[in-house]
């Protein structure tokens, strides 16, 4: 059986990351891909200005009385001092090159238009100087990078309207099974309504389309490999049981089955085929074929879409129990965060599915560990953070 690492390099060897651009108003931008860098248009601040109320000084007034000649709002013409002069300044507002520094409001003295300055002023205090945020032509956000409302709200902070991103990828899933049903369809009781297709669905990064369950049936599974699509991502039918066509609908077709079993628990029926495009084939069993889409058809997404950050990333935390388990594969293990730490999960069947509604991550244990320890420091990944270099996360 394949390693982990091994199988993870095979999937995205083969995977070509998109070159397709689309304009698209930022307003429409959340998840999407960047296809170019966001330069800065202008230096941030745009000019020197104020970052309390207060008053503007010269350095030589520090423990002095000087006169107030007039006041400066944000977007008011900044006004020039002389010794022994000052000028009330808001928060915000343009600070003339004639001020040295900006004293807060509550640390001064007023007696009419008299102002006592405090003897502790430094030079250029509560200045914010010009591009001390960022400079003009400065890259803020580069090309690979997946938006989110900050970056996005970033973008219109700069007085751009549209972007360039990269094409959403095109993934069909193709649901296998006899026993399978829809939720919204009537089941017996040796059938099981099929949860991983919405699983797939939700994937932000990809325009993503479900077929009807199909048959335990190798020429109709063939009949519905559509080779438009970027990827397609099937579920059942790939074990050595009597009723699994799917690996063989795939080589009849024309696909180069570059794997079938990897070695992994749960999830070891899991293979990847490329032809005109390229597809992963998952086992039927759920919190197994989810926990596979998560570890290798993910990162294969990201490429896809042409993400620069691909790689599975992890954060080091402890675990707050202690588990036993079988060593023999590396094994994957859900977690859920507490304020301690890590607490790992005893039930973790590939059949089972409500495990994912209760953890907040995985850990995948080395196929020589057999126990994990109270306070033992772990990879924990979350699958939403990513990494431009491959890392080890097997712990």
């Amino acid at each position: 059986m394949l390693p982990i690492y091994e199988a993870q390099k095979i999937i995205l060897d083969n995977t070509k990351q998109t070159t397709k651009i689309e304009i698209i108003p930022i307003e429409t931008g959340e998840n999407r891909v960047l296809a170019i860098d966001i330069k800065a248009t202008f230096d941030m601040p745009r000019f020197d200005n104020s970052a309390m109320d207060g008053y503007g000084i010269k350095i030589a007034d520090v423990g002095k009385k000087v006169k107030l000649i007039t006041k400066t709002l944000a977007g008011d013409k900044n006004h020039s001092i002389k010794e022994s002069e000052c000028v009330k300044i808001m928060t915000g507002a343009k600070v003339d090159k004639s001020i040295e520094a900006v004293v807060p409001v509550e640390f001064v003295e007023v007696e009419g238009d008299m102002i006592s300055i405090p003897n502790d002023v430094k030079n250029k205090a509560n200045i914010r100087p010009q591009g001390e945020e960022f400079k003009k032509e400065e890259v803020l956000l580069k090309k690979g990078e997946v938006l989110n409302a900050n970056k996005i709200a970033l973008i219109a902070s700069l007085g751009i309207t549209h972007i360039k991103v990269y094409q959403k990828p095109k993934v069909l899933i193709i649901p296998t099974g006899n026993e399978i049903k829809n939720h919204y369809e009537n089941i017996n009781e040796v059938e099981h309504f099929n949860s991983s297709s919405i699983y797939f669905k939700l994937e932000t990064l990809a325009d993503v389309s479900i077929l009807d369950v199909v048959g335990d049936d190798i020429d109709t599974i063939k009949e519905n490999i559509d080779e438009s699509y970027d990827l397609i991502i099937t579920t059942g039918g790939v074990s050595k049981g009597d009723a699994d066509f799917t690996t063989e609908a795939f080589r009849q077709s024309g696909y180069d089955i570059k794997f079938s079993w990897i070695a992994i628990k749960p999830g070891k029926p899991f293979g990847f085929a490329v032809g005109k495009n390229i597809a992963c084939l998952l086992t039927g069993n759920p919190l197994a074929a989810v926990f596979n889409y998560n570890i290798f058809v993910k990162p294969l997404i990201r490429k896809l879409a042409g993400c620069r950050d691909y790689y599975i990333d992890y954060i080091t935390l402890f675990t707050t129990n202690s588990l036993k388990r079988k060593a023999g594969r590396d094994e994957v293990i859900p977690v859920s965060l507490t304020s301690d730490g890590i607490e790992l999960s005893s039930k973790r069947g590939s059949g089972m599915i409500s495990v994912t509604s209760k953890s907040d991550g995985v850990i995948v244990l080395d196929k020589s560990t057999w126990e994990i320890k109270e306070n033992n420091k772990v990879k924990f990944i979350d699958f939403n953070r990513w990494s431009e270099e491959f890392k080890e996360f097997v712990c």
